[in-house]
């Protein structure tokens, strides 16, 4: 497929060994092939090195940087320093796409010269890798309008240009843990257009490790908002474990009563 135009995926790790084989394995098996695969081992203390370099001999599409920890932002700069591809595929150590991910992007690109950014659909899945729900999210339209309420913007289906990457900067750590929201801002304010391909092609793993979930305090009752939004309302149940007795109570109303106030709001 030389003819077809390159995408770099681009793959930051850090201490990510339980998921790993399912998130590389995700990326080898894609029916679009022309691609090159940039992983960041960011000083990860566990195995994932060692998982890295037995795929790394393996595929020879696989382009390691091991380095010390420095912060997903540096991670994510060193890949697009030397990122050769027309496009960038972003992807999470601990997510799994789906086998045609690429080949559906890269249709967009195709078809519409003019976007520099293509996200897709997600399924949510647990940290055992069971399936929760689909993840709801708006329009296109409304999603931008109010990223800084909710980024419905999930950063490891994005795919987007490089150039228009390189030239705004790239990735920044004016917003900490809000890497990709900063620059998804930045796009906008610069003119940049987004499509949102309504297709499931990623499932994206809710991590009660991840540094999200460590740093937000609501962050399971978002989780199970984002559940009942998505019309999976009895799923919601497993996750009252992780809540308090008031999130537990505005959730019991959003399902009780569907059109009220609190449901509205929320969607």
């Amino acid at each position: 497929m030389n003819e077809n135009p390159t995408i770099s995926v681009v793959m930051p790790v850090y201490n990510a060994e339980k998921y790993l084989d399912k998130a590389i394995q995700s990326i080898l098996k894609q029916t679009y092939n022309n691609f090159e695969f940039i992983i960041i081992n960011d000083g990860s203390v566990d195995n994932s090195l060692v998982t890295i370099g037995k795929y790394k001999n393996q595929d020879e599409r696989i382009c390691l940087i091991d380095k010390k920890n420095g912060g997903i932002v540096e991670a994510l700069n060193d890949g697009l320093k030397i990122a050769k591809g027309k496009y960038i595929a972003r992807m999470d150590s601990d997510d799994i796409a789906f086998i045609n991910r690429f080949e559906e992007q890269i249709k967009i690109f195709a078809n519409n010269p003019k976007i520099d950014l293509v996200y897709t659909d997600t399924m949510l899945i647990d940290k055992n890798g069971d399936v929760i729900c689909r993840s709801w999210r708006p329009n296109l339209e409304k999603t931008l309008l109010n990223l800084e309420i909710n980024t419905f913007v999930p950063h490891p289906t994005v795919m987007f240009k490089k150039d228009t990457v390189i030239n705004l900067g790239g990735y920044t750590k004016k917003r900490p843990h809000a890497e990709d929201l900063d620059l998804w801002l930045r796009m906008i304010n610069n003119g940049c257009k987004f499509f949102y391909l309504k297709k499931y092609l990623l499932y994206y793993r809710l991590n009660p490790n991840s540094v999200r979930a460590n740093i937000c305090d609501n962050y399971w009752y978002k989780v199970a908002t984002r559940v009942i939004t998505s019309g999976y309302r009895v799923r919601v149940f497993k996750y009252f474990k992780y809540l308090n007795s008031k999130e537990r109570l505005i959730l019991l109303i959003k399902m009780l009563f569907p059109q009220s106030f609190f449901y509205r709001r929320l969607k």
